[in-house]
């Protein structure tokens, strides 16, 4: 333990966890303001993007070092989420 009652590995979590709210709040703000602007370009490149993520993690030339098990599971989650991204925007626009 720190002086300030924080594990050190946990610290270590905490911060990467801290960094990935922001980019995901980055990101969030980005998705938004291109669904204002451009919705229909933007849910047409989301679904692009789920394709593509769809074949790089169904081959074995993305996450070379996950079994294909894992690859799917990576890849169905990635899908999910995308999915889940626009539906949110949807709403929040």
């Amino acid at each position: 333990m720190s002086d300030d009652g924080i594990d050190p590995n946990k610290a270590a979590a905490i911060r990467l966890r801290a960094r990935l709210a922001v980019v995901e709040r980055a990101a969030w703000f980005g998705l938004v303001h291109a669904m204002k602007t451009r919705p229909a370009e933007t849910e047409a490149y989301i679904a692009s993007e789920r394709a593509r993520c769809a074949e790089g993690f169904g081959g074995t030339t993305w996450a070379k070092d996950l079994t294909d098990a894992e690859r799917k599971m990576l890849a169905e989650e990635v899908d999910a989420g995308l999915a889940q991204l626009i539906e949110d925007a949807r709403q929040e626009i």
